[in-house]
């Protein structure tokens, strides 16, 4: 077999590869002074990307910069509760930086996350260390978030979306029902609403059926007693009409004698 020689390669261009991300996919990741990292730059690709290399390389730490960089909090990782813990050692501030993929026509959306140092208080945990920004302009954590979570559909905080290595043991605990729930959310919000809806549906007519059930039981006691009121008042009537004409015929006997 011939062996082919690399100008006769034939590379697709850069706008051919773009057309295979899916809109919400991590087109670039950009790091500095984030722990095992001094600088450097991952450009994923539009399938599945493999992160391969010995103990202590920083595979993890791409991770964990992703679930940082698109606004997810320390703990959702299980391996420290202040985003200050994730800078590199010596160094002030740590920078992430996160370009997705944008839907057609769309605007592109890079999110950046700075995290300093000396920013926070010393026991909250680092939540005023992180200073955010989408397309260079500063925003709030929950800005974010809802771009994140809303227009691109990622959910950092689901397990079945993003499952780091320190929470398995979490999302083996899963029950069918919680697994389904899960699941339901990482694909779609609106398939998660419809199913609790249709849940708290099922529940209220089940409600709503020993609520008849109660009803008629009511109905049919009070219609027993309306029975047993009846005869006491035909009785009564009754004892009435014999008092009356007892009455009358004491008054007969007293022009009799």
């Amino acid at each position: 077999m011939a062996d082919i020689e690399e100008d006769e390669i034939v590379r697709p261009s850069q706008a051919e590869i773009d057309k295979r991300y899916k809109p919400g996919s991590i087109k670039r990741v950009k790091l500095k002074n984030f722990l095992t990292y001094d600088a450097v730059e991952f450009y994923p690709g539009p399938r599945l990307n493999v992160v391969v290399g010995p103990n202590g390389t920083g595979k993890s730490t791409i991770l964990c910069a992703i679930c940082l960089g698109l606004g997810g909090q320390p703990p959702l990782l299980g391996r420290a509760d202040d985003a200050r813990q994730f800078i590199k050692h010596e160094k002030d501030q740590a920078i992430i930086e996160i370009e997705l993929m944008p839907y057609r026509n769309g605007p592109v959306h890079v999110i950046k996350r700075v995290i300093d140092r000396d920013k926070g208080s010393e026991h909250g945990r680092g939540k005023g260390a992180s200073t955010y920004f989408v397309n260079n302009q500063k925003v709030a954590l929950k800005a974010v978030q809802e771009l994140v979570a809303e227009r691109y559909h990622i959910h950092i905080d689901n397990l079945c979306t993003f499952l780091p290595q320190d929470k398995v043991g979490n999302f083996s605990g899963f029950d069918k029902q919680a697994l389904l729930a899960e699941t339901e959310k990482s694909l779609s919000g609106q398939l998660y609403d419809t199913h609790q809806e249709l849940i708290k549906l099922e529940s209220e007519v089940r409600s709503s059926g020993c609520d008849v059930q109660t009803v008629e039981e009511k109905l049919k006691n009070l219609e027993a007693e309306n029975r047993r009121l009846e005869r006491e008042k035909e009785l009564m009537e009754e004892r009435q009409s014999y008092l009356e004409r007892i009455e009358l015929l004491r008054k007969k006997r007293a022009w009799l004698i």
